[in-house]
């Protein structure tokens, strides 16, 4: 069973893959998401990332799990659908800023956040760095 944190490492992954495929999106313009979901699709399952690049992965991760929690009380005091689109978009700033800080691109990010969604052993050895990070 995973423990809390492992749980809390894996929701801010889903949750920022999907809010920075959308800044990503938004940041290159309509005619690139066409061709950045053809590259999703045919994305190979399981991409090699050196260790390097994943601990990387891990400290956006987290940083990008604490712009969510920050945001989250926000959008549930919305009233509107505008206010809510730029809390959205503020937050999306936020975690881009957050993800390129630590040397990745949002490109990579949300690859590595996928894959680590369906491939087991990807998803072990992040968790296994979010460990050894948390206890530093």
């Amino acid at each position: 069973m995973m423990n809390k944190f492992a749980k809390n490492l894996l929701m801010s992954a889903f949750v920022a893959a999907c809010a920075t495929s959308s800044a990503f999106a938004a940041q290159e313009g309509a005619n690139n998401q066409a061709s950045e979901s053809q590259m999703t699709e045919s994305a190979p399952q399981s991409q090699n990332f050196d260790d390097d690049t994943l601990m990387k992965f891990t400290e956006a991760m987290q940083a990008v799990g604490q712009v969510a929690n920050k945001y989250d009380a926000e959008f549930k005091k919305v009233e509107s659908p505008e206010e809510a689109k730029k809390i959205q978009q503020a937050a999306q700033s936020e975690m881009v800023a957050k993800i390129e800080k630590t040397g990745l691109s949002v490109q990579t990010y949300s690859t590595i956040a996928q894959q680590v969604q369906v491939d087991e052993k990807l998803r072990d050895r992040v968790l296994k760095m979010a460990n050894i990070e948390e206890n530093s």
